[in-house]
């Protein structure tokens, strides 16, 4: 019965060519069961509350339904709140909103409590008569009825099925299941309606849940595949449509061929025969299309087919490259010629002619995939690829295509489209051309030549590929695509969608089934599932704003009840949705609000609109699927949570709900905790300020003390830099001046009155540097310089001999010194250089104060301090002693004790304690006197026996141990005898360069008698003399103005010509640091002031003869055979270029000594007296000695001739060859050649 009603309804709707498609209401039914949520599919009562729930009764419980989610509520043996029984019989809201169930116990009602939510079991005596017969329901379903605009429904007491009368008419229509109708009721066994005030009616089943329906007129009707009778559409995978010019519809499927709906209601079917040739080529039609003459063209799997009306008979349209090609696309130019989209380029069919032409897709496109071709008002051809884009074509008037523009996606650009994937072109009114990709869609203004992308979150056309598009008589543009339909304002850009919900058949819909029908404006779309058609007029605006509610609150990812205990305290004490603020404290820290918009004609399709005010700057927007907002560790402060939502039709409502939130601060940030901040910041400030008051003067105090003591340091600083500085610059002086006497004493051997009186000047100069060297060691010490060279020795012995050495100073002042110890010996590490210097300075302290027929004392012994065992060694003298305030003193530099002997520089003990540290040990002197009047004085010096010394005070360089201390300060030197070398080959010359005038013409003055002398006053001076005249020596001072020796010794051993010129460097500064710097530089040797003069002329005269040596081995390199001499040095280097240049232009008479020296680098000059200065040869003499070895090897060989060999090596006269040759081998050539040596080899 059922199928003829909806037959019937059908061929009312084509015949009427109008939107009232029939006197019953187009009615779809959603399904909610128990997959939904729905505890129990048998449902007995529905009604809606005051707020706007829906509740439904269930045989296990009562369900509160929010248009998303089930609260249920069942019978509780524990809590008397709960409902009495969980199989509900019926369910009723009364006039003031209250909430009644009836329950199988049928002795007790349960009202619902809003405010606590739960249940209040009222007894039966107790219910007012009227509510209990409207809630118990006797013979209910004969009473139960609702009229909407002229239709009503109830319930048949027979069938139990559900009725709708059209009341001015008297018709009448039952609804039942249908299994090939996915919108009809899910169940015939009806248990209950109900009408709400949203004008959805509600329908509870037996076994199936809830069916519900929304009766304002649902427009979209769908003709779907019947497998009981032909009747209808072949398949419902739907892939074109389109009408004839008859008003009939055809459509074509997937792969069942095409379905025509005539109009009178009957269905014709088209299908491929092979038996027969006037059928389809294939059932895989791709696209339908109906010319203005009134034929059908057919685009398919294998080509093109024809219908015409007239005949009622398809032709096949043959093409070699058309057959077995798919086509996608089909238009009709403004010439009635049918243009064809294919995956091999563009056809056009002539109708003229009846003959096709395949335009070559290299010569006209980008690609040859087309998916869809269109033209436009200006007769333009607009070619929509796969993955090119499009190509607009202008047809010329010889048939051949012109391309007009190439649009395409650049993700550079912004005037672009949105993809290359071109399924759907149309022009508009307006004459805008709106484009479908696989991205979304496009508009193209041909006016601006600009693109506008619809995207964002408020375009449902994002990221989608778009299926078709049409526009209806009102200038609305429809869109198919994956998510439904959409209708767009193209004056607002507004967009509404309709999707599944609503009506559709399927939300997917397919690319290029959308049609509009010209006769009638009614829209058709078809999808996987059959075709929807709808005229544009019946769609409907639902202007009823949706009510939110909030459902859920989580703390912590936890819901909350009504009275539930969170973190200790009872948060809810009514439902949520009652609630207008919430206090929250500080451990709070995350919360989720849940919302439901209570609109129930299409829930999935509301939208949502929350923020948080004093947290969220904007709203922020969602669906259905996302009605929860959570916010974490949210700041102390008041906030207000507001949420509005609109309907499917996108009405939204003016007036959100709210709710207050207050954030209660952390127990450390309230008031009461700020109020004890403060009382403990004022404390604290009053302390502070008592604290700034009470030591403001002792902190000045300290201050100025600090002050002081940077001064006296600043000042002991600056004395010691000044005393240093003095001391290098007193030992030139002092070379002046030891030098010139140790000169006079060799002299005046023979004359004893000046010998004594020049060793009292030698003696005194001496003591003088002793002094300038104490200064300089104290500085080392100070800037941390000062390393210990350990060994491991017999500490008694070394003490012993020193005491020994001083034997002879004590017999001369009648002093007897002695020394004590019972250790036999005893072996420990220490640096015997430096505890040499610390024992001669305190014995000739000793020896200094002590009068004749004193005592001096060394004692030598193990002694136990603090746990530790020390060496120690006591000096002990009886001499003048020491004031008690001068103990202390004594160790400072410069300063002494006030004797009456006139004292020295202050620097001794001062020195020896800095050494005695840096081993580890300590130096302290006292003084006392006896009971027989005698002063008692002890140097106590103490060395650690079991500690370790730090391995970074060993300094890895070799111990030179100093000469045995003499006597005296005034002992005599021994004069030192040094051998003078033999005589050296030439006269040399050397560059003598130091600032000191004196000190430099000294020099020259001693070396002149021996070499030729060049002076230079500063290191650029004698970088300019040396190259000018390239002495054999260089002797520089290393502090010089303008460029110091260090710098100028760099100079000099960078530079070619210069490299090979020995360099001294004589310098005050006597570290080992300076003197590895100048050796690391290139010198020589490095020669510290003041010098023993015939020292320096020793070194000198070596210098020469290795440089003399080294010469002599250059030279006899050139003398060995060509080619077969390794070099490594700079010297060397440019031995072997010279040598190497000769050799490859040994056979050029004309060598020209020129070539060689831009080969080199050298000028002329230069290169002679470096050749001369390396080998002894100038250049001709080489160059001829190069010739002349090669030739003594090609003759050695004897392949040719002497004549032949003569001018191999660049000599152009045999017979001068011949005598060259004969000089340098003593043989003539046709002679050495002859020689049986055997090795070839010549005495040189």
């Amino acid at each position: 019965m059922y199928r003829q009603v909806s037959l019937l309804i059908v061929l009312l709707f084509f015949l009427s060519g109008s939107h009232t498609y029939s006197q019953f209401l187009n009615l779809k039914f959603d399904h909610i069961t128990s997959e939904d949520g729905l505890p129990h599919s048998t449902i007995h009562g529905i009604t809606k509350d005051k707020y706007g729930f829906m509740w439904f009764g269930t045989w296990s419980g009562l369900a509160r339904y929010d248009g998303y989610k089930f609260r249920i509520y069942r019978y509780d043996a524990q809590n008397p709140k709960s409902i009495i029984n969980n199989r509900i019989h019926n369910i009723l809201t009364d006039t003031s909103g209250t909430v009644w169930a009836l329950t199988f116990d049928e002795n007790f009602l349960c009202k619902y409590n809003y405010d606590t939510d739960n249940f209040e079991r009222i007894p039966r005596d107790k219910v007012p008569d009227e509510l209990w017969q409207r809630i118990i329901r006797r013979n209910h379903r004969l009473s139960v009825n609702y009229t909407y605009k002229q239709h009503q429904w109830y319930l048949d007491s027979y069938t139990n099925a559900v009725v709708e009368t059209y009341l001015p008419l008297g018709l009448r229509k039952q609804y039942g299941t249908d299994p090939i109708d996915m919108w009809s009721i899910n169940d015939n066994y009806v248990s209950d309606i109900y009408l709400d005030n949203q004008r959805i009616l509600w329908l509870g089943t037996y076994s199936n849940g809830i069916n519900k329906t929304y009766l304002e007129a649902n427009p979209f009707r769908y003709l779907h595949h019947d497998p009981y009778t032909r009747n209808s559409i072949i398949d419902n995978t739907i892939r074109s449509i389109c009408e004839d010019l008859s008003g009939n519809l055809w459509i074509a499927t997937r792969s069942k061929g095409i379905t025509v709906v005539q109009k009178d209601g009957r269905y014709q079917h088209f299908q491929h025969d092979e038996t027969d040739v006037n059928s389809l080529r294939s059932n895989y039609i791709k696209k339908l299309f109906c010319d203005s003459q009134g034929y059908i063209w057919i685009g398919g799997q294998r080509g093109l087919d024809r219908y015409d009306p007239r005949t009622k008979k398809i032709t096949r349209i043959e093409h070699p490259r058309l057959s077995n090609m798919t086509v996608f696309g089909i238009m009709e130019d403004h010439r009635h010629n049918i243009w064809l989209a294919t995956w091999n380029g563009i056809f056009k069919y002539v109708r003229s002619t009846a003959t096709i032409i395949h335009y070559d897709p290299a010569k006209t496109l980008p690609q040859e995939h087309v998916w869809t071709i269109f033209q436009d008002s200006k007769q333009q051809i607009w070619v929509g690829t796969e993955g090119s884009g499009i190509v607009i074509l202008k047809e010329q008037r010889n048939g051949e295509l012109s391309t007009v523009m190439h649009l395409k996606h650049d993700s550079s650009a912004v005037n672009t489209l949105s993809d290359n994937r071109i399924y759907s072109i149309y022009e508009d009114q307006q004459h805008n051309v709106w484009i479908g990709t696989g991205n979304g869609l496009d508009r193209y203004d041909p006016t601006t030549k600009s693109i506008k992308h619809f995207s964002g979150p408020s375009y449902p056309l994002t990221k989608g590929t778009i299926a078709g598009i049409t526009e209806d008589q009102q200038g609305f543009l429809w869109v198919s695509h994956k998510r439904g339909i959409s209708k767009i304002d193209k004056k607002t850009f507004s967009i509404r969608t309709f999707s599944q919900q609503d009506g559709l058949q399927s939300n997917e819909l397919a690319e290029g089934a959308v049609y509009r029908s010209p006769h009638s404006n009614l829209l058709y779309f078809g999808g996987n599932k059959g075709v929807n058609m709808f005229h544009p007029d019946s769609i409907k605006t639902d202007t009823i704003p949706p009510r939110v509610v909030f459902t859920e609150l989580q703390i912590l990812n936890e819901p909350v009840e009504v009275n539930g205990t969170v973190n200790g305290r009872i948060l809810l004490q009514k439902p949520l949705y009652l609630t207008t603020s919430l206090d929250l404290t500080y451990d709070d820290k995350s919360i989720a609000i849940e919302f439901a918009a209570l609109h129930y004609t299409n829930s999935a399709g509301n939208k949502y609109a929350y923020m948080l005010e004093g947290f969220d700057k904007d709203w922020i927007y969602t669906d259905a699927a996302k009605r929860s907002a959570t916010y974490s560790n949210l700041a102390p402060g008041k906030y207000t949570f507001k949420v509005r939502a609109s309907n499917s039709d996108g009405v939204w409502n003016p007036n959100p709900a709210t709710l207050l939130l207050t954030v209660a601060p952390p127990i450390w940030a309230s008031t009461g905790a700020y109020i004890l901040y403060t009382l403990i910041l004022l404390g604290l400030l009053y302390a502070f300020y008592y604290y700034i008051v009470r030591y403001a003067k002792l902190k000045s105090k300290l201050t100025y003390e600090a002050i002081l003591h940077e001064k006296e340091r600043e000042l002991h600083e600056s004395k010691v830099q000044f005393f240093t500085n003095i001391s290098h610059e007193i030992k030139t002086p002092l070379t002046l001046i030891l030098t010139p006497i140790q000169q006079l004493l060799q002299l005046c051997k023979d004359n004893l009155t000046i010998q004594s009186q020049l060793r009292t000047m030698e003696n005194n100069g001496n003591r003088l540097l002793k002094i300038v060297n104490q200064l300089l060691d104290i500085r080392r010490f100070e800037t941390g310089h000062e390393q210990l060279t350990l060994e491991h020795l017999d500490l008694v012995d070394f003490v012993r001999s020193v005491v020994d050495s001083f034997q002879q100073a004590a017999q001369a002042k009648e002093i007897v010194l002695q020394l004590n110890t019972t250790l036999p010996l005893y072996r420990i590490d220490f640096d015997p250089d430096k505890i040499e210097k610390v024992l001669y300075n305190l014995l000739s302290n000793a020896l200094k104060f002590t009068k004749e027929g004193g005592q001096v004392t060394v004692s030598i012994y193990i002694r136990l301090d603090s746990g530790a065992k020390h060496l120690t060694i006591d000096v002990v003298d009886n001499g003048i002693g020491i004031q008690p305030e001068d103990i202390a003193r004594i160790f400072q530099p410069f300063q002494q004790g006030k004797s009456t002997v006139s004292g020295g520089s202050g620097l001794g003990l001062t020195y020896s304690k800095s050494l005695v540290e840096l081993h580890g040990g300590t130096l302290y002197a006292t003084s006392t006197q006896t009971a027989a009047n005698q002063n008692h004085t002890v140097f106590r010096l103490t060395l650690p026996i079991e500690k370790s010394l730090d391995p970074a005070k060993e300094r890895p360089t070799e111990y030179f141990r100093s000469a045995a201390i003499s006597s005296s300060t005034e002992g005599q030197q021994p004069e030192i005898e040094l051998p003078m070398p033999s005589a050296l080959p030439r006269k040399c010359m050397l560059l003598i360069v130091e600032d000191n005038p004196e000190m430099r013409g000294y020099l020259c003055e001693f070396f002149s008698n021996t070499y030729h002398i060049v002076e230079a006053s500063d290191g650029l001076e004698g970088i300019a003399l040396a190259r000018k005249h390239l002495p054999d020596l260089v002797i520089s001072d290393v502090m010089m103005p303008n460029m110091d020796g260090i710098t100028f010794c760099r100079h000099i051993k960078s530079d070619l010509l210069l490299c090979h010129i020995p360099v001294i460097l004589l310098t005050a500064k006597s570290l080992v640091e300076y003197e590895i710097e100048g050796l690391e530089m290139g010198a020589d040797d490095y020669i510290v002031k003041p010098f023993h003069l015939p020292s320096l002329a020793l070194k000198v005269r070596n210098q020469l003869f290795s440089y003399f040596r080294l010469q002599e081995k250059f030279k006899q390199k050139v003398s060995l055979e060509p080619s077969v001499v390794n070099f490594a040095s700079p010297d060397e280097s440019l031995l072997q270029k010279v040598l190497s240049y000769v050799e490859d232009h040994i056979s050029d008479s004309d060598l020209k000594i020129d070539a060689i020296c831009s080969s080199v680098g050298l000028s002329r000059a230069q290169l002679y007296r470096k050749m001369k200065a390396l080998t002894g040869y100038s250049m001709a003499d080489m160059i001829k000695e190069i010739r002349l070895k090669r030739a003594q090897q090609l003759l050695r060989e004897k392949k040719f001739q002497v004549n032949e060999i003569a001018y191999m090596v660049g000599f152009t006269d045999s017979d001068y060859f011949r005598k060259c040759f004969k000089a340098k081998f003593g043989e003539s050539p046709s002679a050495y050649a002859n020689s049986d040596s055997e090795n070839g080899a010549t005495p040189l």
